[in-house]
């Protein structure tokens, strides 16, 4: 268009084009045809035509130009697709364009175009809803123009006619624009979305569409385009700044409000809706039926009776002073509740904004950060909420994501509001934000504000002051506000050391957070967090002159004295729980700050012991919780005792590193001095002395070595009470009850089995012993040992591979702590190869089905980060995953969301045939007809190439007895369909046919086969049942043949009458007899004949 217009001729050529439909109506129809077949042809010609049809005179040409439009063919079934679909791509911008500068004539002529809404071409339907915009907001401004001019007008019952009729007409055009939110094409639902952004920044939204607009941007944050979410949370940060409600947003002291108003129209309802409504309560309250819903369902019936009466009434009736009050509270009660239920609504939807942030797209994060940054100056409590979860993303790997969170922790944290971060807040503002921000954080939320606020120190964002106005809190506050200024010191301090490391601030930390009050009020938390900061402080050197050694000797015996729990209250297990998180950084920084650590802990061992044994008179008993804290502090002194000595191995290997670097260079600089001989002797020398560099380096690292497995938990001070933690930890009598001591000595033991290879390998029966007989209710203890179990993995990976199945094990644990603990711990096994990822991962595809959320999102990047990789894990995993989980009760629909969620990472199309081969030998090895069903879906998600084809062909024998089953053969049939929308080739599509035929043929003889299998077990079992019948009947006969033949008194009678009888007795007798036996021998026969 540009090009064009650029043409000198350009101008004139649409004056003429102008001049000749106006003089010449004659040849408009010529010159729209004309037009029709330009805007077909070009893309740059829409612009023109619609500037034309605003120097044309009337609506004549736009009008033509529309009808056109609107009769446009837009199915797909000519055979010049695609000449016109780039018609309609040209034509399309035309209504918007024209929308923009005549938007009366298209509003006219609207109807023509709305059947295109329907249309199949997302273009158009695109360009229909932009045409609305245009004329929604050109509209609004029309209609404030005339309200102005036309007040005083004799025409008012027109004007207010035209006024409904343009009412009803906008309240149908944003029904389209809302609807069109929906659309089926994401380009259509972003342009809807975008509309609606315009319109809401150009004030043309009305405030009964606020609260819908909200809600449809809210829902379009779940949408699967990126684009479409990118302009829903524009719209969201454009709805919170053009709101029509007061500057602050924050829902409580709206709440409060409403609750005020609710309590005065309560008490001031209108006489005769108060007698109903007291004659109604009377009623409720002598029906024993009802109850107190019912009597809150009457007086919130009254209220609204009285609302609805109060703004009935007219402004120009006669009120009184009280019916005056009563209404402006009503309006003032339906604005402060529109207001809380338009927060409520941003309040209600953390879960999308935080599936934004989470993202994987850059954008999302970058627009849902932006929004947060608005949505903070309004005083919305998610904002605040939302950016401690973006912090997490200072971990990210894209700098842009990592820029905008600290963009965003500046203006919502430290800058004025909407100075995008260029005038500071004053400082005391800048601390309390930090204190906030702190105070009620996690770990993981601590990490990132520590790494956020270390970045801001290094830029010298954050003023000095600020850090002089926390010293001054930590010294005179109290509690937890005491603490978390302290924290916040010391994460500052992690940048730069110099705010804690001077004998001055030494001494505030100190009185601070290692004084007095720390022990009357056992303030765990500020002792926790003087410890932090301490440990940002370089090892002190022994000067006894110096001020800053004795402040940190001073600090150091206050550090020994938590250590050792010398002020825990021995009969609170709270206190001592508190204690743990403070006794570890206190250790952390005793191996930080002083000259011979290992002395002084020592010092804290023998100080546990003489408390728990020296005090008692039976050496056998002793404090439980005391035990706890011993054991605690044994096994972290013990894995700090590691770390210290590898931190003076480094230290000997870069000295030593140091003193052969000087040598060469003093050797080679005399060199040059010397003769031909003398170099070589000094060559010599150097290779010499090089050798002898690499042998002291080998000799220290073996010195290492021995220490940490045969020193620190062999032979040194810790070795003598390891026998007393193997006897806790084993429990075999059930003598140790307490969970705290329990988790305490198997934690201490995990730590020494870190150090030592031997010690490990001895004891890590007894550590999944304790992991199998843990108590159901002690979830804490079998999560620390998994998380144990995970570090051992990656310091001695030989020794727990025999264990790996039973670490599996714990994904099937009752509690959800454990399974996300396990599935943590295996997934960076796996990611850092330090655990082959065998038949178990089958338990890790479990987990996508997990009921927890957190566990199958974890389970989902476990997978995503293996299908990185280039030697296709999960590709050669997947037969062996078919296998176990088809042979589990699992449900069909849990078995095929994994497998079409694994299916989905096979890309290459000889991955795609060589599974699908796998998957067709398979079948001879189902043993149920379900497990057959499940290989089909599988191969159904398969994509379809010649090969896929040929192998179904050619194995076709190998499941063709399994095609009876109707979801086997749907499933089958599914990859046919799939297979010829992409078939090009007239022998491929011959193939499909042929092999869908023979999936038809067989699915038929098979079910008849089934269906004579099925009357012939039928027939078995109906014959089964009369060979029962007829057995029955056999032994009745042959009990009563038994009978009569022990009977005696027949035998007494014919004797006795044997006189008398009559001639034919005898015979009948006989007769009965041979009777019997006849039907005795037929009943035997029928039974073998069948």
């Amino acid at each position: 268009g540009v090009i064009a217009r650029k043409a000198s001729s350009g101008d004139a050529a649409l004056q003429m084009i102008a001049a000749t439909v106006d003089s010449a109506p004659c040849l408009l129809n010529t010159v729209v045809a004309a037009l029709v077949d330009l805007l077909h042809t070009y893309d740059h010609i829409a612009p023109l035509v619609a500037e034309l049809c605003c120097i044309v005179n009337g609506q004549v040409l736009a009008t033509e130009l529309l009808r056109e439009i609107g009769r446009l063919d837009t199915t797909e079934g000519s055979n010049d697709t695609g000449n016109k679909a780039s018609g309609i791509k040209n034509i399309a911008p035309f209504i918007s364009e024209l929308a923009a500068v005549r938007p009366r004539v298209v509003l006219s002529n609207i109807s023509l175009l709305l059947p295109h809404l329907d249309s199949e071409p997302y273009i158009m339907r695109s360009a229909i809803v932009n045409s609305i915009g245009h004329i929604l907001v050109r509209e609004d401004q029309t209609l404030m123009e005339n309200k102005d001019d036309e007040e005083g007008s004799d025409e008012e019952s027109k004007d207010e006619r035209h006024v409904v009729n343009m009412a009803k007409t906008r309240t149908s055009l944003f029904d389209i624009l809302c609807d069109r939110t929906c659309d089926i094409t994401s380009f259509t639902r972003g342009a809807a979305l975008k509309v609606l952004n315009d319109l809401t920044e150009k004030q043309s939204l009305p405030l009964d569409r606020i609260m819908p607009v909200t809600a449809i941007a809210i829902d379009r944050l779940q949408d699967k385009a990126v684009m479409v979410r990118r302009y829903a949370m524009q719209l969201l940060t454009s709805l919170l700044e053009n709101n029509p409600f007061m500057g602050m947003l924050n829902p409580e002291p709206y709440r409060e409000k409403v609750r005020e108003l609710e309590a005065y129209l309560k008490c001031n309802i209108p006489e005769e809706i108060l007698k109903a409504r007291d004659t109604a309560l009377e009623e409720a309250k002598n029906d024993e039926s009802q109850g107190e819903r019912e009597l809150h369902e009457i007086e919130s019936a009254a209220l609204a009776a009285a609302i609805a009466d109060a703004e009935a009434k007219k402004e120009e009736e006669a009120l009184s002073e009280a019916e005056s009050t009563f209404l402006a509270k009503v309006r003032a009660l339906k604005f402060a509740s529109q207001a809380l239920a338009f927060t409520e609504l941003f309040e209600n939807s953390n879960a999308s904004f935080r599936t934004m942030l989470m993202s994987s797209n850059s954008s999302d994060v970058t627009e849902a950060l932006r929004f947060f940054v608005r949505a903070k100056h309004f005083g919305l409590p998610c904002a605040v909420t939302g950016t401690k979860k973006a912090l997490a993303l200072m971990w990210s790997n894209e700098t842009n994501i990592q820029e905008e969170v600290l963009r965003a922790f500046i203006e919502v944290f430290v800058a004025e509001p909407g100075t995008e971060g260029k005038e500071l807040l004053p400082e005391n503002q800048i601390a309390q934000n930090l204190l906030d921000l702190v105070r009620e954080a996690n770990v993981s939320e601590l990490a990132s504000i520590e790494e956020a606020l270390g970045r801001l120190v290094k830029k010298e964002i954050i003023p000095p002051d600020v850090f002089s106005v926390l010293w001054a809190i930590a010294s005179q506050a109290r509690g937890e506000l005491r603490a978390s200024a302290v924290l916040v010191i010391s994460m500052a301090a992690s940048a730069d050391p110099n705010i804690v490391d001077s004998a001055y601030r030494l001494q505030n930390l100190y009185d601070a957070g290692l004084g007095d009050h720390i022990e009357e009020n056992h303030d765990w938390k500020t002792a926790r967090s003087a410890a932090c900061a301490l440990q940002r402080v370089a090892r002190a050197k022994v000067d006894p002159s110096s001020a800053k050694y004795i402040i940190l000797d001073l600090i150091s015996e206050r550090l020994v004295a938590i250590a050792r729990g010398d002020w825990c209250d021995d009969a609170n297990v709270d206190d001592t729980n508190a204690w743990f998180c403070a006794a570890e950084q206190s250790i952390n920084a005793i191996f930080t700050i002083c000259p011979s650590p290992e002395k002084v802990s020592m010092e804290i061992l023998l100080g546990h012991q003489q408390v728990i044994f020296g005090c008692s008179d039976d050496s056998s008993t002793a404090s439980t919780l005391r035990l706890a804290r011993f054991f605690f502090v044994l096994g972290h002194i013990a894995l700090k005792l590691l770390m210290y000595t590898e931190v003076l191995s480094s230290s000997v290997r870069r000295a030593n590193a140091a003193k052969t670097v000087k040598k060469q260079e003093s050797a080679s600089t005399g060199a040059t001095e010397n003769s031909e001989s003398k170099e070589d002797e000094g060559d010599d020398a150097i290779e010499a002395e090089l050798g002898l560099a690499a042998q002291a380096e080998a000799e220290t690292e073996r010195k290492v070595a021995e220490i940490s497995e045969n020193e620190i938990v062999g032979r040194g001070i810790i070795s003598l009470f390891t026998p007393m933690l193997l006897r806790v930890v084993a429990n075999e009598n059930g003598t140790y009850s307490s969970p705290v001591l329990m988790q305490s000595a198997t934690l201490a033991l995990c730590k020494c089995m870190c150090i030592s290879k031997s010690f490990c390998e001895k004891h890590l029966s007894l550590l999944f012993s304790v992991l199998a007989k843990a108590p159901n209710d002690d979830q804490d203890l079998r999560a620390n040992i998994v998380v144990a179990l995970g570090d051992l993995a990656f310091r001695f990976p030989n020794e727990l591979e025999p264990y790996t199945p039973k670490i599996y094990a714990c994904l099937r644990d009752k509690s959800i702590r454990v399974r996300r603990h396990t599935l943590m711990v295996l997934t960076h096994l796996i990611l850092n190869d330090m655990v082959k990822v065998k038949g178990q991962v089958c338990e890790i595809a479990l987990c996508l089905q997990d009921n927890e959320s957190t566990i199958r999102d974890m389970a989902r990047l476990l997978f995503h980060e293996l299908s990185k990789r280039t030697n296709s894990p999960i590709y050669n995993l997947l037969p062996d995953i078919v296998s176990q989980l088809s042979q589990l009760d699992l449900k069909q629909e849990v078995f095929r969301e994994i497998m079409q969620f694994l299916l989905s990472f096979i890309k290459k199309d000889r991955q795609n045939e060589m599974l699908l081969e796998k998957l067709v030998l398979r079948f001879p090895k189902c043993t149920t007809i379900n497990q057959k069903a499940d290989l089909a879906y599988c191969i159904a998600q398969l994509k379809v190439n010649e090969k896929g084809i040929k192998c179904l062909n050619d194995n076709f024998k190998l499941y063709k007895d399994a095609l009876f089953d109707e979801d086997v053969l749907k499933n089958f049939m599914s990859f046919i369909a799939k297979a010829k929308k992409n078939a090009t080739k007239p022998e491929t599509k011959q193939a499909l046919q042929e092999l869908e035929e023979k999936f038809t043929e067989c699915a038929a003889a098979g079910m008849e086969n089934v269906n004579a299998s099925k009357k012939a077990a039928r027939a078995k079992k109906r014959a089964a049942r009369r060979v029962a019948r007829k057995k029955v009947e056999w032994d009745e006969s042959e009990e009563e043949e038994n009978a009569e033949a022990s009977d005696p008194e027949p035998e007494e009678f014919e004797e006795v009458d044997e006189e008398n009888r009559p001639a034919n007795a005898q015979p009948v007798k006989s007769e009965r007899s041979s009777t019997t036996k006849r039907r005795s021998g037929r009943s035997r026969s029928a039974a073998l004949t069948a």
